[in-house]
């Protein structure tokens, strides 16, 4: 017991219940595994709620009935958005895009990570990655939310310049195979938000990755709510996270998201808009 009174209330954060033990080298340093959620990013689907690389045309025809149906009541700009995007094989083309944007990662990966030869010939072991959380730590579903990258000698980093060695997050929005997906309270400072809006911006009008090609396509987190909605799942009947255009200061409810560019976009969930608020966002209906 202490000899002094003394009063101690620990920071209550979120929890992981994904890892999985690898290994321990003590009574207190173990080592384990554990899944990450790349944060600020969002990638398309390879598999979600039936709809998968084996099955991607899961949805084709739902999607194409969507705004007659489970959709009818979503408000009348929203289903305009969203007309020519829930077209032409709509679900087939997001989880095709999901499986250019998996493939994409994986070779982004092993190139970032690789070292090349040592002095032998052989290969040497593969760089460590840096991994950095942000103000929330774990999300819903136990994944440790983080930045990730390739993790740079002193040496390599003086020769090599920022610019070409960006983190993954920022790699995979660059390359069209991402557009960002930042919610409060996890906002990068100005500098980064400024490189995710001007990656999300050129891989847009560039027509790159998931921008490729004609209509525009479903974005994940579009694909997300359109299939939840479909499927009932959670009684979701829509988007439910408010949306604050960074560059005006506009907050939208979240049927009118879409008023924002996808690189403007900053969301908050209903019990953060007293936040949003206090940051100088003003609604707009």
């Amino acid at each position: 017991m202490s000899k002094f009174p003394f009063v101690c209330t620990p920071e209550n954060l979120a929890y992981g219940d994904k890892p999985t033990w690898v290994s321990a080298t003590d009574g207190d340093t173990p080592t384990v595994q554990l899944p990450i959620r790349m944060l600020g990013m969002d990638a398309p689907e390879l598999h979600y709620g039936g709809a998968s690389e084996n099955k991607p045309g899961k949805f084709d025809t739902e999607f194409g009935k969507f705004l007659n149906s489970s959709g009818k009541n979503l408000d009348s700009g929203l289903k305009t958005y969203l007309a020519a995007r829930l077209k032409s094989n709509s679900c087939t083309r997001h989880i095709n895009a999901g499986k250019a944007a998996s493939d994409f990662f994986t070779a982004l990966v092993t190139k970032r990570l690789d070292r090349g030869l040592g002095k032998n010939g052989k290969p040497l072991k593969p760089r460590h990655l840096f991994v950095m959380a942000s103000t929330e730590v774990f999300d819903r579903y136990g994944r440790l939310l983080a930045y990730i990258c390739a993790s740079y000698t002193k040496k390599e980093r003086e020769s090599i310049p920022p610019g070409k060695r960006p983190t993954f997050n920022l790699e995979m929005i660059q390359e069209g195979h991402a557009v960002s997906l930042i919610i409060y309270p996890n906002i990068p400072k100005p500098t980064d938000l400024e490189l995710v809006q001007d990656a999300v911006a050129k891989a847009r009008k560039g027509h790159k990755g998931i921008w490729k090609g004609s209509p525009e396509p479903l974005l994940p987190y579009e694909f997300r709510w359109i299939v939840d909605t479909i499927a009932g799942a959670h009684d979701r009947k829509g988007p439910d996270r408010y949306c604050g255009d960074i560059t005006s200061a506009n907050l939208y409810p979240p049927q009118l998201y879409y008023k924002a560019l996808p690189e403007n976009r900053l969301f908050f969930f209903p019990e953060d808009l007293g936040d949003a608020y206090t940051m100088g966002f003003k609604l707009v209906t």
